[in-house]
């Protein structure tokens, strides 16, 4: 198509999803590597295959190939919900204000996660409901930046 831009997006690597269930879920290794490497991968896919603009989409089915690829023995659940909200935050979107707390909308998400789990949605609903729930992230200036590092 003539004229079409492609947005630019950042993805998340394996190591950073590790990271996330280390520092918030258990300090443990992913039982099953390449299985998380699939899952980190599948975004990216999506975007370069299916050419899928959609964040939310890309997001869901991040959150999706986490879940249904077990890649961790305990945690799956929460890995594949925080590494979305993750994934949305450095493209300039959230889902939780706060992560891990317990109020309407994480439980909203947690009870949508949950749904996917156990395949009454797809990941095409679940980046619908990612977008109905999203709010754009405050972009960081060179100010706050500058601000938040010298305290």
């Amino acid at each position: 198509m003539a004229g079409a831009t492609t947005k630019i997006f950042r993805f998340l690597t394996s190591a950073q999803v590790i990271k996330l269930h280390s520092s918030l879920i258990y300090n443990a290794k992913p039982t099953q590597p390449t299985l998380l490497d699939s899952a980190v991968a599948s975004p990216m896919n999506i975007k370069h295959y299916e050419e899928e603009e959609n964040i939310f989409q890309l997001a869901a089915s991040l959150s999706e190939k986490i879940m249904k690829n077990h890649a961790y023995q305990d945690g799956n659940k929460r890995t594949a919900l925080v590494a979305a909200d993750m994934f949305l935050k450095i493209n300039g979107y959230e889902i939780q204000r706060k992560p891990m707390a317990h109020d309407a909308v994480n439980d909203g998400i947690a009870d949508a996660i949950v749904i996917v789990a156990t395949s009454q949605w797809d990941a095409k609903k679940l980046g619908e409901y990612y977008k109905s729930i999203a709010n754009p992230v405050e972009e960081w200036s060179a100010d706050r930046t500058h601000h938040y590092s010298t305290g």
